[in-house]
């Protein structure tokens, strides 16, 4: 299975990603529909990205990446379909995310783009082999779930 990444460009775009998100964290997890969805996902600074299945066209997982100032951008909402996980879709979309992070930096920025997550617990392996790190190591409940928050820095090469 070959996959690619794309950004959202259109409102079915958007909502493909929403179906993603509404499988596996409200079916799967049990989150209430309605935080699930929030006014940050249409919001001028997010960008949302899709991981699609080549040449299928079938999407396979999501997430956004939200700019909250010069530097600072955070990485959420990453989600893989079921029959999907286990095939490094994850780490392919994280990627995607950190290069739109890289490229919207703007002229006058900081040099470095800080990425920021909200990990669940259960997820924290997964980072840590992409490279973040737990910010203060604290604990928090989200939506039922156990989440720490965790970080990476990125610079342009």
């Amino acid at each position: 299975m070959s996959v690619r990444t794309r950004v959202v460009a259109t409102r079915e775009e958007l909502a493909a990603a929403w179906q993603v998100r509404f499988a596996v964290f409200v079916e799967e997890q049990g989150v209430p529909r309605e935080v699930e969805v929030d006014d940050l996902d249409e919001a001028p600074n997010t960008t949302h990205v899709l991981a699609v299945d080549d040449p299928a066209g079938e999407v396979l997982g999501t997430g956004r990446l939200l700019r909250d100032g010069p530097g600072h951008v955070h990485l959420g909402r990453l989600a893989v379909v079921r029959e999907a996980r286990g095939r490094g879709i994850g780490a392919v979309l994280v990627s995607a995310l950190e290069q739109v992070a890289l490229e919207r930096h703007a002229v006058g920025d900081p040099p470095a783009v800080e990425v920021v997550l909200s990990a669940q617990e259960a997820a924290m392996g997964f980072y840590r082999r992409l490279g973040y790190t737990p910010v203060t190591g604290e604990r928090y409940l989200d939506a039922g779930i156990w989440h720490q928050d965790m970080s990476r820095t990125l610079t342009r090469p």
